[in-house]
């Protein structure tokens, strides 16, 4: 996506009743600025923790929410129960306050699980 394209679509979102600093970084986000990591496939009640180290090496990762950055700080080695909201975007069953990329996860192998 060329900046010309970003403009119009940072345009559209504004229309649309996004503030400018929000149109601005899903621009961004949208044209693939920044560093990628690979979807992969979740299924329903998959066991995931959030790959940190990914989610804080985003170029973006200092303009989001606190309250979003207080949570992927102290998920540390916490495993969450995958909820697919659609293809590649899932949600915690635990936290469904949150939704993430599928490459900002991590599935947990079952000799991972901790004991309960």
């Amino acid at each position: 996506m060329n900046r010309e394209q970003r403009r119009a679509l940072a345009k559209r979102a504004q229309k649309h009743g996004m503030s400018k600093e929000l149109a601005k970084t899903y621009a961004e986000i949208a044209s693939g600025t920044g560093e990628h990591t690979k979807p992969q496939a979740f299924e329903e009640g998959d066991k995931i923790r959030l790959n940190i180290e990914a989610i804080k090496a985003r170029k973006n990762y200092e303009r989001m929410s606190p309250m979003y950055k207080e949570f992927v700080e102290a998920a540390g080695d916490t495993v969450f129960t995958a909820h697919v909201e659609r293809a590649n975007m899932i949600s915690l069953a635990e936290e469904p306050k949150w939704l993430f990329w599928s490459g900002d996860l991590v599935k947990v192998a079952d000799d991972e699980l901790p004991d309960v």
